[in-house]
């Protein structure tokens, strides 16, 4: 009898082995840094915001060039109107003169595009990169909890084949059968969610990388974020030097204050220099005398060159309106950064707040409720072997203990959620 009992209760210890073991061998597969580096070169939306970058530098090009110059070529005849005599040919040459700085106020703004352009980039994959690590995290803590479940189950399943057994060998009460199988299929249910589970959040990981739906996507079952401590004061000088969003705000506020000196510039007047060459030719009625003594008919040709400056007539005023929108939208963008500025100071407190507390709670969770548990569960275990406890005894400590284990595997995703979340206030990897 004692040696059935002792059987099963070593049975009843198994899943603390197994939760134990597989804490302490993670998996190998995809880390988060390898599915962030994957996501850069797959992620349709980060390469478009690349791409910007490259408009930007063309249309640097094209507001380097200066204007074109123009020829102009004209024929007249009076044969149409019935001055078959009268024929005129001109050949003139236009070029345009930019004055007020305006090709270097253009490429100053051109130039800010490019500039902002690449902060742009920098922001997207700020944020591309806490998009895969928080669905990173996620499906691990849903691939750790259902390995704990998978481990579980096989072994309840033979608990309870084993209690079957002493039930008609006479040893064990129907009801122990009973309440075994009904933490059997209080597993299984338990495995189906889990299982579904974390086949969303992989599908959710795969659709941020960029990975096709039927590409095999194994991720590594551990939670990897460095957990030394780093001053605040330090963060947040940090997240204000670096954070791409409020570099862009900057970038925006400067580029605006050069769209205000490219209107003033627009607002002063091109000249157009022109050099014009004309041959007319004129035939008349009346006859005259050749220098050979012919009689022939009386004509004129004339050869005009032309030249000359043209100044186009308006006032400064016409540029105004695009000035002063510019000046306001330079306003806006720098009442956007002071708001930012503070925003961010707090956005860091706040992360590194929440990821110190996850710290010590996750300490607490280790020492104080997982060992403790771990502890207790033995000792149950050992008072049933002695028969001073029911297998109902057990039953609730074994779950207990497994609540305890998933609700550690929480712990360690909110521990690395905050840190993932600390290092996008402050703007990138922690130093």
């Amino acid at each position: 009898m004692n040696l059935r009992r002792f059987a099963y209760s070593l049975a009843l210890a198994l899943p603390l082995l197994s939760i134990s073991v597989f804490a302490q061998q993670p998996q190998v597969g995809s880390t988060a840094a390898d599915l962030v580096q994957a996501a850069l070169e797959r992620n349709r939306e980060y390469l478009a915001a690349k791409a910007r970058v490259a408009e930007a530098q063309a249309l640097l090009r094209q507001a380097g060039l200066r204007p074109y110059p123009t020829i102009e070529v004209e024929g007249a005849t009076g044969r149409i109107l019935g001055s078959s005599g009268e024929r005129e040919f001109s050949a003139a040459y236009f070029y345009p003169i930019e004055t007020g700085g305006k090709r270097s106020r253009r490429i100053e703004v051109a130039e800010k595009s490019i500039t902002l352009a690449e902060v742009e980039t920098e922001e997207r994959k700020r944020q591309l990169t806490f998009d895969v690590k928080s669905r990173f995290i996620q499906a691990v803590a849903e691939d750790l909890k259902l390995a704990t479940i998978n481990r579980l189950l096989p072994i309840n399943r033979e608990n309870y084949q084993l209690t079957a057994m002493r039930v008609d060998l006479g040893d064990a009460a129907p009801l122990e059968q009973q309440l075994l199988l009904t933490d059997v299929n209080r597993a299984e249910a338990q495995q189906t969610i889990l299982s579904s589970r974390a086949e969303a959040a992989v599908m959710d990981l795969k659709a941020v990388v960029g990975i096709g739906r039927g590409e095999p996507l194994k991720i590594a079952s551990n939670f990897a974020f460095d957990n030394r401590e780093r001053p605040l004061e330090q963060l947040q000088r940090i997240a204000l030097e670096n954070r791409p969003d409020l570099r862009i705000l900057t970038i925006l506020e400067k580029q605006a204050f050069s769209e205000s000196e490219l209107a003033k510039a627009e607002g002063k007047p091109d000249l157009t220099a022109f050099a014009r060459y004309t041959r007319s030719l004129s035939r008349f009625d009346q006859f005259g005398l050749s220098e050979g003594g012919a009689v022939v008919p009386l004509q004129d040709a004339d050869n005009i060159f032309s030249f000359g400056v043209s100044i186009p007539l308006f006032t400064r005023q016409r540029a105004q309106g695009p000035v002063d929108a510019a000046l306001s939208r330079a306003n806006q963008v720098r009442l956007q950064r002071e708001h930012l500025q503070q925003a961010i100071s707090q956005e860091v407190e706040a992360a590194y707040r929440r990821w110190a507390g996850t710290r010590r709670a996750l300490e607490i969770l280790q020492t104080g409720v997982v060992q403790q548990s771990e502890k207790s569960l033995t000792v149950i275990r050992e008072a049933y072997r002695l028969g001073q406890l029911r297998v109902m005894d057990v039953l609730n400590e074994q779950r207990r203990l497994v609540e305890t284990e998933l609700a550690y595997v929480d712990s360690q995703a909110e521990a690395a959620q905050a840190f993932a979340e600390l290092e996008r206030a402050v703007g990138g990897n922690l130093p």
